[in-house]
């Protein structure tokens, strides 16, 4: 009897836990992504190594974000790996599905980065003034002379959004919100 007890305490939790295990796994897997993207970032990884390494960190994340479909962590870290290998336009296509389930600055610092080693200069300057607009904060690990220059763009706006001239915030590119 004291078997069967066991057998249906270990059952009952299981089950309890199941629905958690996809998040378990892909908390598993970002941590993975993310050691890997940090070492490559730190200059530890280089060269081959380094590629792989950002491939690999892609993979890890794009499945963890299988598991977690509306958890902006996953494409995050698979726009970071993307753009570490120049990867532009597939970087912009992971971050823009991302971007509709909810915008975060994160992720339109992230779009800005692509869209510039896409060749797209205006938007990733626009991705980066959405950016700036929303958290200037966010901006701060982007060269100084570009910081400048979008804080006081934000300036202006918020010049005219207390003079009620403003009626949406900077848009994220042409033809975009």
């Amino acid at each position: 009897m004291n078997r069967v007890v066991r057998l249906g305490v270990i059952m009952l939790l299981a089950l309890a836990f199941w629905p958690e295990f996809g998040r378990y796994h892909a908390e598993w897997l970002m941590a993975d992504a993310n050691v890997r993207l940090d070492r490559v970032l730190r200059g530890i990884d280089r060269g081959d190594v380094a590629l792989n390494a950002a491939d690999m960190a892609r993979v890890l994340a794009h499945d963890a974000g299988l598991l977690l479909p509306a958890d902006p962590r996953p494409p995050l870290l698979e726009s970071v790996a993307l753009i570490l290998r120049h990867q532009g336009s597939d970087a912009i296509r992971v971050l823009e599905a991302a971007l509709a389930h909810g915008e975060r600055p994160e992720l339109t610092l992230n779009l800005g980065r692509a869209r510039g080693i896409s060749g797209d200069e205006a938007g990733a300057m626009a991705a980066f003034l959405r950016t700036a607009w929303a958290s200037p904060g966010a901006i701060a690990t982007l060269p100084a002379a570009l910081r400048g220059p979008l804080l006081e763009q934000v300036k202006l706006l918020e010049v005219e959004l207390r003079a009620g001239r403003l009626r949406a915030p900077p848009p994220l590119g042409p033809g975009t919100r």
